[in-house]
Formats: C-alpha cells, sequence, structure tokens
C-alpha cells in the first residue's frame, strides 16, 4: 500500500486498506450527496480540511480517532480494529487504491531457488482473511509478531521445513508498522527453519527508508505491497489489475537495481479511510466521495508522509476534489 499503509482489505492505511471498488454513481459531479447535518450537493461548498500527521495505521491513529481528536482516519482495510470497534470504511467509490498484494522485495544477488521456494512457500497460502486475523491477534490479543509468525506457519504446516536447505546469511527488513513486522517475521522464520542464518532489521521506517536500505545492501529482503511499491519507483505508472501482471511490470522498473520482486501472495492490504459510526452517522458518509459534500472542516489523521503520497491527501485532492489547508 502507498502503505503508510492500508490498500484490510480492513486498516495508519491506510485501511488502507479491503479492497478498493470500483466507479459508479458518484463518480457524476453533478450527483447530490445526502446524508446527515453538514453535508451539500458534491463539489458545492465542501469544506477545507486539515491533516494531521499521526503514524502509520498505529496506535496515536487509532487512539486520536476514538479520542475524536481527529473524524477521519488513514488506516489499512486489513486492520481488525475496525470491526472490532465497529467503524466505517469508508468506499473507494473512484477507485483511488491500487492492487495492494504483498510481494517479498529482495536483492537479486540473494536469490537462490531454495531461498525462492521458501519465500514462496509462505506467500502461496497467505490470503487476505489470514492477515487480517494475524492482525487481530496481535494488536487485539496482544499476541507478538513472533508468536503470531510462528503459529501461522505451523498451522499451514510450513515448519518444520521440508523443503531444499538455504545456505548463506540474509538480512530481513520491515518498514514501521505491526503488519509489516508479522510478515517479515514468517519470511525471517521459514528462512531460518529451511537452514539459513538470518538477522532481523525490523520497524526501520517509511518505505523512503526501507527502500534504499534494500538498494544499499544494509537488509537483503522485506515485504511489499504491489502498487505503492510501483508509484514509489514510478509515479505515473498504472498498476494492472490482475497481481502477476503488476509484479512483471514492478520487476521491469526494478531492472538494473540489482532488487527485484518473487510471487505475489494472494493477501493484500490497501489505504483506506475509515470514520466513527457516529460520524458516519451526522455527515452522511458511506463513501470517499461523499466526504466532497461535508461542509464543516474535518481533521484527517494519518502518516506524516501522507501529503506527499499519491494514494492518500494527494489523491483525495486530485481524484476526490476534497481540499486540505496548507
Amino acid at each position: 500500500m502507498i502503505k503508510f499503509r492500508a490498500a484490510a482489505a480492513a486498516a495508519l492505511a491506510f485501511a488502507l486498506v479491503a479492497s478498493a471498488c470500483g466507479d459508479d454513481d458518484s463518480d457524476d459531479a453533478s450527483s447530490t450527496t445526502t446524508g446527515g447535518a453538514g453535508t451539500t450537493e458534491a463539489g458545492a461548498g465542501s469544506a477545507t480540511f486539515e491533516f494531521v500527521p499521526l503514524d502509520s495505521s498505529g496506535p496515536l491513529t487509532k487512539g486520536a480517532l476514538r479520542s475524536g481528536d481527529i473524524d477521519i482516519a488513514v488506516l489499512f482495510t486489513s486492520d481488525a480494529d475496525i470491526a472490532a470497534e465497529e467503524w466505517v470504511l469508508l468506499e473507494d467509490d473512484k477507485a483511488l487504491q491500487p492492487a495492494e498484494n504483498l510481494i517479498p522485495a529482495i536483492r537479486e544477488d540473494k536469490i537462490t531457488p531454495a531461498t525462492e521456494a521458501a519465500l514462496d512457500a509462505v506467500s502461496s497460502e497467505l490470503t487476505t482473511a489470514e492477515l487480517t486475523e494475524m492482525n487481530r491477534q496481535n494488536t487485539v490479543d496482544g499476541d507478538s509478531p513472533a508468536d503470531v509468525a510462528k503459529a501461522w506457519l505451523e498451522e499451514k504446516g510450513i515448519v518444520p521445513y521440508e523443503g531444499e536447505a538455504v545456505t548463506g546469511s540474509l538480512t530481513v527488513g520491515s518498514t514501521n508498522f505491526a503488519e509489516q513486522e508479522i510478515v517479515a517475521e514468517l519470511y525471517a522464520q521459514v528462512l531460518e527453519a529451511a537452514g539459513a542464518s538470518v538477522t532481523k532489521k525490523f520497524q526501520l521506517g517509511a518505505r523512503e527508508i526501507v527502500a534504499p536500505a534494500l538498494g544499499s545492501g544494509e537488509i537483503d529482503l522485506y515485504p511489499e505491497y504491489i502498487g505503492s511499491y510501483t508509484a514509489f519507483l514510478d509515479d505515473s505508472a498504472t498498476v494492472p489489475n490482475d497481481s502477476e501482471e503488476a509484479a512483471d511490470q514492478l520487476r521491469t522498473l526494478l531492472e538494473a537495481s540489482g532488487v527485484t520482486v518473487l510471487a505475489p501472495a494472494e493477501a493484500e492490504d490497501k489505504n483506506g479511510f475509515v470514520v466513527t459510526q457516529e460520524t458516519a452517522d451526522e455527515f452522511g458518509l458511506a463513501a470517499v466521495s461523499d466526504l466532497a459534500g461535508v461542509s464543516e472542516a474535518l481533521k484527517l489523521g494519518g502518516p506524516p508522509e501522507c501529503p506527499e503520497r499519491p494514494f492518500c491527501l494527494i489523491g483525495l485532492e486530485d481524484t476526490y476534489g476534497l481540499t486540505f489547508a496548507g
């Protein structure tokens, strides 16, 4: 996702975030947004919103949404708290968010048939529903990412590992939110079970930090999201809906960089925009496009990188016609 995300499925974000839906009648600029107090005709008299920099689908953003310090949260769509708190994930009715399948990004000089097979053992089994459940175990039950990953690998029969042995050393990294650490643990633990010497460097920071760390060799692999990684490499690229085609495009963008991506998982997590049920009722919000009809200056909270990312503030302005202060 750009994950600062969310694209769950439930999740800063971005619930991002359940998967984005296609266009509907709300694309028509002349349509009327109906709902509670504070709404107007779409595009007529919409307010200038405020962005509040917090964290990436983490406790600061969720706490601010609970307390009312913000009105809209950028969360990942696979974030289990969306269902647990009975929050409302606004429909991405203009399809801002791209496909966001999880995919291992890895240095080419670290790829062997055995390494690829071990990582594919994870990706071939990982679904969005299972990703959301692992997030729930971490955020709601309080289980550590390492314990969550270990239990899933054992449940799937991936460990004890019976494939070809992996030799040498590998450093596995992650960006700075819990889902990334869970998936990075899946990668690290399966590689370790296969025989590799594994070093973990998790929670390194945003993509802007971790992707260069991969390129420099500080880390050897980390979990990525197809759409967000594509936009990071080329913000003018269109992400194919088919995950295999999208992965092929990524490989092309990464040519000559010393980095590539392996097979994508079915699991994906997009950036999403989430409100409380009370806010949804007050302003008649069901889809992101409904925000264009709100006449009150609402506050959006999310990762500090949101204003510079095409699937966050830039996308809300360009695709949905919203206005933000500053």
